[in-house]
């Protein structure tokens, strides 16, 4: 049972795509999309036998990319594996507008300054997902900045105001008296311009933009080309397991470059009735394994956690660092065996010290002070000292010099002036 879908996926991941049938493609495909615009058009390209173009798009607005954004990552990789044109917009242009969809107020436009620090990440955090010799790289302001204000609104005369003031999200703005800026309502045409530049055959993003694809399609049938499919992927929720999707706004998400502890750890901390959502996200799991898979999940839920665990560590670090992830875990967490290597040495001037101060020192950068209190008021802290562990309740418990502290399943520290 150990390594049952974890060396299933993991094998398969490996496995070039290009000679399997497009039927065999589409048992891959259709469970990783949430909706398909349309599935008689997505039929017809892939049993075509051409290489497809296709686009994913990601607006430079934020300097880390998450597991959230990497749901259609996953897959445009597969396409790539199935030797197709994948191109990969940044959005510098565009994401100084900011994608409107689902938004109940208008984001803050960043600068260029910030613009540019994130592209520079992009590429590196992309790169374990798709093989960036044989993606095409673009950022939309090469095309959109040269546009001529002629061209421009010969291009979005194929939307009507009527269409755009009918978005649930627009009108759910207006009636809360938040106002919806004129270039946030043009910014669904931008998304369209950059497929008629581009001649996309397909479009791959997640489900909240799917107003924006429909408005693309529009543009594209009136430039004269065939109007893109559209494969809209799922929100997966973040890992509190509370509806929410994962976002760095709510603390919930696992960024691409964390470290393999961080990864592993964080998969582990997830409610199981999210598990499902997540490894079908991230591995190639075809249509008919769907029931297996659940069955599996429902009667394993901590092993289908540890396999999910080295699925995703595998993705971006290699299998034997997701192999070595779960001893880690399983030496740390289920025999509760810790050596000095797994703590990182906090200095503080003077010891002994309240325990909150301490965590403060330790986590400061990566918690707020009504968190630690959290984390104290949920009896999260343990004294690690051979025996049994000793909980940490109370704010002003002392931390000595050489104490050996673990905050909840992901940290350990080790104390010393």
């Amino acid at each position: 049972m150990e390594g049952q879908w974890f060396d299933l996926l993991y094998g398969r991941s490996r496995e070039p795509l290009s000679k399997i049938s497009a039927d065999d493609f589409l048992a891959l495909l259709v469970p990783k999309c949430r909706e398909v615009v349309t599935s008689e058009g997505l039929e017809k390209a892939l049993r075509a036998g051409r290489k497809l173009r296709v686009k994913l798009g990601i607006d430079a607005t934020g300097a880390e990319i998450h597991l959230g954004h990497a749901v259609p990552l996953m897959i445009l990789r597969l396409f790539q594996r199935a030797g197709h044109e994948v191109h990969f917009i940044i959005g510098d242009f565009t994401g100084k507008i900011g994608d409107p969809s689902g938004r109940t107020d208008r984001r803050r436009e960043i600068t260029d300054k910030e613009i540019t620090a994130n592209i520079k990440t992009y590429t590196k955090q992309i790169s374990p997902i798709l093989d960036l010799k044989k993606t095409k790289v673009h950022q939309n302001s090469k095309w959109l900045s040269r546009m001529r204000l002629a061209e421009f609104f010969e291009m979005i005369s194929a939307v009507s105001f009527g269409e755009v003031s009918q978005r649930e999200d627009f009108r759910a703005r207006l009636k809360a008296g938040s106002p919806v800026s004129l270039r946030e309502a043009n910014y669904a045409s931008l998304m369209g311009i950059d497929s008629v530049h581009l001649k996309a055959d397909i479009e791959v993003g997640a489900i909240d933009q799917l107003l924006n694809f429909m408005q693309a399609r529009s543009i594209m049938e009136a430039q004269g080309l065939q109007p893109e499919v559209v494969l809209a992927a799922p929100l997966i929720e973040g890992t509190a397991g509370d509806g929410r999707k994962m976002s760095k706004s709510f603390g919930n998400y696992i960024a691409l470059s964390a470290s393999v502890e961080d990864q592993f750890g964080l998969i582990m901390s997830i409610p199981d009735s999210i598990l499902e959502s997540y490894f079908v996200s991230f591995g190639d799991i075809r249509q008919d394994e769907l029931d297996e898979l659940r069955v599996f999940i429902e009667k394993n839920p901590l092993e289908s956690k540890k396999q999910l665990g080295m699925l995703i560590v595998s993705l971006f670090y290699g299998e034997k660092a997701a192999r070595d992830a779960r001893s880690a875990f399983e030496r740390k967490f289920s025999r509760k065996e810790f050596n000095d290597a797994d703590a990182i040495d906090i200095r503080m001037k003077v010891l002994p010290a309240p325990l909150f101060d301490a965590l403060m020192r330790a986590l400061g950068d990566e918690y707020s002070r009504s968190q630690i209190r959290t984390l104290i008021s949920q009896r999260a802290i343990r004294r690690i000292n051979g025996g049994a562990d000793e909980v940490l309740g109370d704010q002003a418990d002392l931390v000595r010099a050489g104490d050996l502290i673990r905050v909840g399943k992901l940290h350990l520290f080790r104390f010393n002036e």
